[in-house]
């Protein structure tokens, strides 16, 4: 395995760069890789090929740069933490609740732009508590992590959308400037909210970073992480908060897109180990990627029509959650692996 991990991570780096390249070069008309340099380094106002590269791909292909890093790295840490292969931001609250406490804050309460991004961040603490909460109710265990967890969530995450979406048809003169939003969608008209809220998700991946090691231990068992000198509560309610502020900033920015962070790490995990110092790393790549070549398929697939990022994912997604969950949760060889 050793071997194996830093040639997977290059070859999961060559990749996020090939996916990078092909969504600047291709869409409704193709360019050369040679005309998006150009674009990139030497602007010509008179260009218009250059004008969509920058102003139009560009700030799509760094939406779905921030989207996916954050997303895959949240699902990593949480399916860590929980010990559950299905868990993932969009499973288990997180992302619904953001959802909702946005679509709150501009329907109810009108706040601007830059103050969604704080009601995204309450949101997605109150969808992640809500979970924990109904499986506290319905089992006895302080550490859920099985199939209760999961479907408390995933009850959850549609009551949220069922709340927002009555809201949102409340104010149908609103609702067209939501719809789209509200079912994930990369789009560069979104890039200002990129601008606001980017730093709070770069800031809650630098912090799972610092905390690698810990988290890493945390995994193997709590007892031994404890025994190590890891103070486990305090770095998994850290590890909790930093998820939630980076998914949530990624949702107001795009609305939820789930799919990534439920796959990603089950992609990483073979190739390069548990440990969070390389997986972190390597899902926050491969997650940018995933989300990259989601958006190029989204703009490309159905042309002249584009089809949103979000709905691209959750066609895939549905597909890989029932993989998973026979895999994972009625083959019996497979169920030792999470316990």
């Amino acid at each position: 395995m050793n071997g194996r991990r830093y040639p997977a991570m290059a070859g999961i780096l060559a990749i996020a760069i090939i996916a990078f390249i092909a969504n600047l070069s291709f869409g409704a008309s193709a360019m050369s890789p040679r005309s998006v340099v150009a674009a990139l380094f030497a602007f010509d106002p008179d260009n218009y090929d250059h004008f969509v590269v920058l102003y139009q791909r560009l700030p799509r292909a760094l939406i779905a740069v921030f989207l996916g890093a954050v997303m895959a790295c949240g699902g990593a840490v949480l399916q860590g933490l929980t010990r559950n292969p299905l868990a993932s931001p969009g499973i288990l609250g997180v992302s619904s609740g953001a959802m909702l406490f946005v679509v709150i804050a501009a329907f109810l309460l009108d706040v601007p732009s830059q103050g969604q991004g704080v009601a995204a961040i309450l949101g997605g603490f109150f969808g992640f508590l809500n979970c924990l909460l109904v499986t506290r109710l319905i089992v006895s265990s302080k550490e859920p992590h099985g199939l209760a967890f999961i479907l408390s969530g995933a009850v959850l995450s549609m009551l949220h959308g069922a709340i927002a979406n009555a809201i949102m048809l409340s104010s149908p003169s609103r609702r067209s400037d939501f719809l789209s939003w509200a079912t994930g969608n990369i789009n560069h008209v979104y890039v200002e909210r990129l601008r606001d809220f980017w730093w709070l998700g770069a800031l809650g991946l630098v912090m799972l970073l610092a905390m690698a090691r810990p988290l890493t231990l945390i995994t193997l068992g709590r007892d031994k992480a404890a025994s190590a000198g890891v103070d486990v509560t305090r770095i998994t309610w850290l590890s909790i908060g930093a998820v939630v502020v980076s998914v949530s900033v990624a949702v107001a920015i795009c609305g939820p897109i789930g799919f990534v962070g439920l796959v990603t790490p089950h992609i990483v995990r073979p190739l390069v180990g548990a440990s969070f110092r390389l997986a972190l790393p390597a899902n926050a790549v491969l997650g940018a990627a995933i989300c990259l070549l989601a958006d190029l398929a989204a703009r490309s697939a159905f042309a002249p029509h584009v089809l949103n990022t979000g709905i691209m994912m959750d066609l895939l997604g549905g597909i890989v959650f029932a993989v998973i969950v026979k895999r994972y949760y009625l083959s019996t060889s497979e169920r030792g692996a999470w316990r």
